[in-house]
């Protein structure tokens, strides 16, 4: 009889702790169109002197729970999803560890968009049909405009992204082509990369050049004689 007491006691003490344990509301429903449960859709519960937001998506049977909610209010539960209207709930108010049951009936929801209209004025084309390859081509005003030191090509063709003086690609210059209005100034015997060069002289002087075109990977078959590249120059 004894034990039977205490364990009554020890029930009730239990109990009544639990329940002084308890300090917050829970907020539960359904979401449904007609009769079709509605998953995925967004249920946001704004406790208004706060602001503080609970947020929660329904389960593929329309139902929801929003556990752990701050207790009093008011409180505005909204419910947003795609293709239905919005539907709003106000001045809802949570007691302390009580369920708040609201369920919602929804309406699809269509609206016709008005037609977007994507205007824009061309611009420098980025892919140039006319190019065969890898080139880098200096004009005239980068000529009289860029500092140069020796007034050399070389001073120039180094705008190249792959050159490293007058080698590109990893390529001895003795392997480039050198051509002035279509005519070869390569150094016939192989001992430097363009006439003059081991006398540190220039073949022709800059001021007389209109532009220079260095071809590192040209696939036309109207430039060859080269491995590292072919810097064509005319003259203005």
């Amino acid at each position: 009889m004894k034990q039977k007491l205490l364990l009554t006691f020890f029930l009730s003490w239990f109990a009544s702790f639990v329940f002084a344990q308890e300090t917050t509301s829970e907020i539960q429903g359904t979401i449904k169109n007609g009769t079709t449960p509605v998953a995925g859709a967004t249920i946001q519960a704004i406790h208004q002197p706060t602001g503080s937001k609970y947020t929660v998506s329904s389960r593929a049977d329309g139902r929801y729970n929003l556990p752990n909610v701050r207790v009093g209010g008011p409180y505005t539960i909204t419910i947003t999803s795609v293709g239905i209207k919005d539907q709003v709930k106000e001045n809802v108010y949570l007691s302390l560890g009580q369920v708040y049951n609201a369920d919602f009936s929804v309406e699809n929801y269509t609206k016709d968009l008005a037609a977007i209209v994507v205007s824009g004025t061309r611009q420098d084309k980025v892919i140039n049909n006319s190019r065969t390859g890898s080139q880098e081509i200096i004009n005239r005003a980068q000529i009289e405009r860029l500092p140069t030191i020796s007034r050399s090509f070389a001073d120039f063709t180094k705008l190249t992204p792959s050159s490293n003086g007058q080698s590109f690609g990893g390529v001895s210059s003795s392997y480039n082509n050198l051509t002035v209005d279509g005519a070869n100034f390569n150094n016939a015997f192989g001992l430097a990369g363009s006439l003059g060069g081991q006398t540190n002289s220039q073949p022709i002087s800059i001021d007389a050049i209109e532009q220079i075109q260095v071809n590192i990977s040209p696939y036309d078959v109207r430039q060859g004689s080269f491995s590292g590249a072919g810097i064509n120059s005319v003259t203005r």
